[in-house]
């Protein structure tokens, strides 16, 4: 089974659970080792919005046994349940939305290898749509993943109008832009 939710990145929300509060440092910790192991170089804020899409494998019980204290605990970290009988979860994409003044940076898409080509990101994508602001977020992204974006209602900016993009933006892109790893700038921009 596939779900996805937001993850909870508010770690400091002063949350009288102790079960909460508990489910949400393992779920900050999947999530950032998810991150760790796919996209070593990007690093996680709690003041970022993240979406991700876990998988959950039903554990193949021969005679019936519970699942393995092991198995409960994965489930707990990904999903925040204390039901033990729920089954595993595994994270297998993520996507942050991070705030910039006023505007809105997707950041830090990131699919497992095993589940690229399969849509996945762009079922990400859609879950996140509703809840983003139209002209106001923006990407950065190889040119070969542009076709991706565009079916989400974003455009390519141009260089010509680059002049256009808010300051703060362009100043993040101007860092993660290189000659080695060349990126281009996208804006969302809903059709009506």
């Amino acid at each position: 089974m596939i779900k996805t939710d937001w993850i909870n990145t508010d770690l400091l929300s002063g949350s009288h659970d102790c079960a909460d509060s508990l489910a949400q440092i393992k779920q900050w910790s999947a999530l950032k080792l998810f991150y760790r192991q796919y996209m070593p170089y990007a690093r996680v804020s709690a003041k970022e919005s993240v979406a991700v899409i876990c998988q959950h494998h039903t554990p193949a019980l021969a005679d019936d046994k519970p699942p393995s204290m092991a198995q409960a605990i994965t489930t707990q970290t990904l999903t925040g349940s204390n039901k033990a009988f729920n089954s595993p979860a595994k994270i297998i994409a993520a996507v942050r939305i991070k705030p910039v003044g006023p505007f809105q940076l997707i950041n830090g898409v990131l699919v497992e290898p095993d589940s690229r080509g399969k849509g996945v990101a762009s079922d990400l994508l859609n879950f996140i749509n509703p809840h983003l602001i139209d002209k106001k977020c923006f990407l950065f992204t190889e040119a070969i993943l542009q076709p991706l974006y565009q079916k989400q209602q974003f455009n390519l900016v141009t260089p010509q109008q680059t002049n256009q993009i808010p300051a703060d933006i362009l100043q993040l892109y101007l860092r993660y832009h290189s000659d080695k790893r060349p990126l281009v700038i996208m804006q969302l921009c809903r059709t009506l």
